[in-house]
């Protein structure tokens, strides 16, 4: 079970990793992932902006989420494929 559950993590970060590189480029939004830990949120991958604003956290479930700061400027069609997509690699 554990060797599964480190490919499906492993699977997750490739995927998100090519869709983050996609849409920064596309769009100039950097996106990361972050793995939920309680009330901790760890950084796992993709393109980490600082910023003195709070970042919006997009809920893909109860372990993972997607973490940025120009959330709003992806189009919202955009926005739905990229969660539904992401959904299916993170086990929901």
């Amino acid at each position: 079970m554990e060797k599964e559950t480190s490919t499906s993590k492993k699977l997750l970060i490739e995927e998100f990793t090519r869709l983050s590189d996609l849409i920064k480029s596309k769009y100039g939004v950097s996106l990361w992932l972050v793995e939920i830990m309680g009330k901790r949120h760890s950084y796992v991958a993709g393109h980490k902006e600082e910023s003195f604003l709070p970042p919006q956290v997009i809920y893909l479930n109860e372990r993972f989420a997607i973490v940025s700061n120009n959330w709003d400027k992806i189009p919202e069609k955009e926005k739905k494929k990229l969660i539904n997509h992401l959904k299916k690699f993170s086990g929901t």
